[in-house]
């Protein structure tokens, strides 16, 4: 369907996402995860003490080595069970980010795909082409991953690690306690520093590759076109430069991890190397402040043992600090989409039913549409009813609202008043009928539930006036459609679709602009094939057309004028 005739709306429209909208999506994230975050926290808990089992073990049997003494069968029985332990349990934290992304990604997607239910094929066509919203649904959500299987975790186990740690060191030596306490808060402060530079490249990475895929479907869509005018060589150096701009903006992202990563490192050298230096000292006695004069070989060893430990969930956090950025990115464009839960999902755009017994199959009273409050109206209190067998042509200039009102019919738009009443069992065919990369058998098949024998499929191509064996189609049912309906012309797209409608049994049929990609004896054909279903089926046909030929066929035809305030109507039309 082209919107463009009646539609401003443009991804623009949304309006810019305010800055602490990220930041409270994510948030917002963080309390659906409770479940999987206490069982995280559990889990790094279970692997503190595997730590200290192993830590402790191996001091003593090193202890016992350099001072030649025996070891305990118990030592290297606490080391089995800490290793074990500590594996389990950070395999379990690992697991539980793992199922927690997966959670939250999907109903993330459900969200989305709910969003795009409310907005319709209307709006979802003015909001961007099928790359951008490919990459919403994929790139965008999947950019979340990190955030959620690896940084949550990662700050839950830089709180719960650290803290652990420190606490056990204060238990065998108070100062080198008080050196670990003060060497871990210079990671985070590090890393939020870097932060802060990293998120405004990650949302440019996002919105250049985003970019890039409509860009690329942009010129395959119009790659015939750019063919016949000498354009290729041309259209491919644009493409290559877009890709080169997302190459460089991806380096630039690559080039502030590994440098942050690198400098996290040698604080972490640094703040351990202090500790070391302590512990020697204290050990050959020349510091013999508080209770280094006590400190012997196996609990230096363990200090020692504990300490890169301490910062190491603190060098994952910060490494898993980039995930947050890129989701934060993500999340300027997500937040809009994914504002409301689920369970509001709401279908207010839904035309009334109307009983299938009925001669009516559509009745509308005194609408009234804008695209936004401050707009002036398309048009004002139109009503319109359409009978079985009754054929109903919406004309006007460009920009008058005759899509718009379609729209409003099928239920892709809400009127901003009054009230639309329309059979369930309705068709639309656009423009340019959408037909899947599949075989001709298979697109026919897409109104039905259950098999359909081959000569019905026939049948129904026939009565659309597209008789197999037809030379164009040399498979028949078997013929092989490409994509963007590669393979057959525009008449024969248009009768397949007619087929597929009249399969699917409709009691109205919407049409927009079905005769405007057409030759002129096509054009009769399809007009002369229309006419006649709809007589002989009793179809309902409401159609918008600038077509004189095809609104001297229509029974009715209503008018609309640009800036009318009562739109005219054919007396048998407006009721």
């Amino acid at each position: 369907m082209d919107t463009t005739e009646d539609s401003p709306l443009s991804v623009q429209s949304q309006g810019p996402v305010p800055e602490k909208a990220p930041a409270s999506f994510l948030r917002q994230l963080k309390k659906r995860a409770k479940t999987e975050l206490r069982l995280a926290a559990l889990g790094a808990v279970l692997s503190v003490v595997g730590l200290v089992g192993i830590c402790w073990s191996i001091a003593l049997i090193i202890d016992a080595a350099v001072t030649e003494q025996t070891t305990k069968t118990w030592w290297w029985v606490l080391a089995a069970l800490g290793l074990l332990l500590r594996y389990v349990a950070n395999l379990f934290r690992d697991r539980m980010g793992q199922t927690l992304s997966a959670r939250i990604r999907s109903r993330l997607r459900t969200k989305l795909l709910h969003t795009a239910s409310r907005l319709g094929p209307f709006g979802l066509a003015a909001q961007g082409n099928a790359a951008w919203w490919a990459h919403q649904y994929l790139e965008q959500i999947d950019a979340l991953h990190g955030y959620l299987a690896r940084y949550l975790p990662a700050q839950l186990g830089a709180v719960i690690v650290p803290l652990s740690i420190i606490i056990v060191v204060f238990w065998v030596d108070w100062v080198a306690g008080i050196l670990l306490l003060l060497a871990t808060p210079i990671i985070p402060i590090f890393m939020m520093l870097i932060g802060w530079g990293t998120e405004s490249i990650h949302q440019t990475q996002q919105e250049k590759q985003a970019a890039l895929a409509s860009h690329l479907l942009e010129r395959l869509e119009a790659m015939s076109w750019l063919r016949k005018q000498g354009a290729i060589e041309q259209t491919a150096l644009d493409v290559e430069m877009a890709a080169d701009q997302y190459r460089r903006t991806s380096m630039r992202v690559l080039r502030v991890a590994f440098l942050s990563s690198a400098t996290l490192e040698f604080f972490s050298a640094v703040s351990i190397g202090l500790l070391a230096i302590y512990i020697g000292f204290a050990l050959i006695g020349i510091f013999t402040f508080g209770p280094a004069a006590d400190l012997t070989l196996s609990t230096g060893l363990f200090i020692l043992l504990l300490a890169p430990e301490c910062f190491l969930p603190l060098r994952q956090m910060a490494q898993a600090h980039h995930d947050m950025s890129a989701a934060k990115a993500a999340s300027q464009g997500l937040a809009t989409w994914l504002a409301e839960p689920v369970d509001s999902h709401e279908q207010s755009n839904q035309p009334e039913p109307i009983a299938p017994d009925s001669a009516i199959v559509v009745d509308a009273r005194e609408l009234s549409f804008r695209f936004a409050d401050e707009s002036p109206d398309l048009f004002q209190k139109l009503s319109l009813r359409i009978v079985s067998g009754e054929m109903v042509a919406v004309s006007g200039p460009s920009g008058s609202g005759k899509s718009t009102l379609l729209a409003l019919v099928a239920g892709f738009l809400s009127p901003s008043q009054g009230k639309v009443a329309r059979t369930q069992e309705w068709s639309w065919l656009s423009q340019r009928p959408y037909l899947f990369h599949e075989t001709l058998r298979s697109n026919l098949l897409m109104s039905k539930q259950e098999t359909v024998p081959d000569a019905q499929l026939l049948e129904a191509l026939s009565a659309a006036g597209l008789t197999l064996p037809d030379p164009a189609l040399p498979e028949g049912l078997d013929t092989q459609i490409g994509e963007q309906n590669r393979g057959v012309s525009g008449g024969q797209a248009q009768r397949i679709a007619l087929a597929r409608a009249l399969l699917k049994g409709s009691r109205l049929w919407i049409l927009d602009e079905p005769t405007a990609a057409l030759d002129e004896s096509t054009r009769d054909g399809l007009i002369e094939t229309l006419v006649a279903l709809s007589r002989r089926l009793q179809v309902a046909v409401l159609v918008a057309s600038h077509d004189q030929a095809l609104l001297g066929a229509c029974d009715h035809v209503v008018n609309l004028p640009i800036a009318q305030t009562k739109p005219s109507t054919n007396r048998s039309v407006a009721q």
